[in-house]
């Protein structure tokens, strides 16, 4: 549906911007962070996310990285969460906070954001703990790539589970990996 949008702010709401792409505005719901940074007149990137309730209007969701998009995706899967819960955790924690919340089990952390409960944030842990560290360890560029050479995600998690990546650019991580992924690099 709508993946990107670039356009001018022409206005802030206290959840929303309106942003001017061409001769149409759109309203995008962002997390308070982006919101922050959204001045009017400036050229605002969003990611985006269409969220269709069973019942009501369209919405339409922006987001400063492809990562926290993923994360409100991922948060919106879970049941109890619905779009705006998932907007306020992403107001609430950075990307990386959110991570190092789930890594570390923190349901007490979590349950600090308005509307959620002790209950919810222990859901939420439990569901999102184990995806978020399998994300944080392969980037998804090279996820990309070993999918792409016929690899299934399955595969490539089992087989880099514990490689460090870091520090290595996408080539010389594709080598590891594959040496990896045919049993040579054990």
């Amino acid at each position: 549906m709508i993946d990107f949008l670039k356009g001018k702010v022409l206005f802030r709401y206290l959840d929303s911007v309106s942003l001017l792409c061409g001769p149409v505005a759109f309203r995008v719901f962002v997390p308070l962070s982006l919101l922050t940074r959204a001045k009017e007149g400036e050229e605002l990137e969003v990611f985006t996310e269409v969220v269709i309730p069973p019942e009501g209007t369209p919405s339409l969701y922006g987001f400063g990285s492809r990562e926290e998009r993923e994360l409100f995706r991922n948060l919106t899967k879970i049941p109890k969460v619905g779009s705006k819960v998932a907007l306020s955790i992403l107001s609430h924690f950075s990307p990386e906070e959110l991570k190092a919340i789930l890594s570390a089990g923190d349901s007490a952390e979590l349950s600090k954001v308005p509307g959620i409960g002790k209950k919810l944030s222990q859901r939420i842990v439990l569901e999102l703990k184990g995806k978020m560290e399998e994300k944080a360890e392969i980037p998804e560029e090279l996820m990309e790539v070993l999918t792409s050479l016929g690899y299934s995600r399955k595969e490539i998690f089992s087989a880099l589970k514990g490689l460090d990546l870091k520090g290595l650019d996408l080539q010389e991580a594709v080598r590891e990996s594959l040496k990896r992924l045919s049993g040579r690099g054990k």
